[in-house]
């Protein structure tokens, strides 16, 4: 699953205001998982449909493995280098504790509302 035209079943892209949503459709994002991940959102943001953000939705995931969320880190720090805001949405309570303790919340603006979503990318 290389490249934009790819067909990819783990993750929905969708593009409004010119920010960059990416959202996760399967439940847990393993070894499989995250590198489809990685392929279809950094060709997205390889190809120049960067904008003023890029949120990851994690709305429908319940579990992220160590790759996962050293993939997690990687699309973040690939679309800062692109000069966007990094967002991360939709996280439940497992994922939030996972994010805190690992201390990745603190590289992503979460928003835990769709309220919060769309002030964070008007912004």
């Amino acid at each position: 699953m290389k490249g934009s035209d790819a067909p990819n079943d783990l993750v929905e892209i969708s593009r409004p205001g010119g920010n960059l949503v990416a959202r996760v459709v399967v439940p847990s994002i393993g070894h499989g998982e995250a590198q489809s991940l990685r392929d279809a959102i950094g060709a997205q943001l390889a190809e120049g449909a960067a904008g003023r953000a890029m949120v990851l939705d994690f709305s429908q995931v319940s579990l992220v493995s160590s790759l996962g969320l050293g993939t997690v880190v990687d699309l973040r720090n690939a679309a800062e280098k692109l000069g966007m805001r990094p967002g991360a949405h939709g996280l439940n309570r497992h994922l939030t504790e996972l994010f805190a303790l690992m201390r990745i919340d603190r590289l992503f603006t979460v928003t835990r509302s769709q309220a919060e979503l769309e002030r964070f990318l008007a912004g």
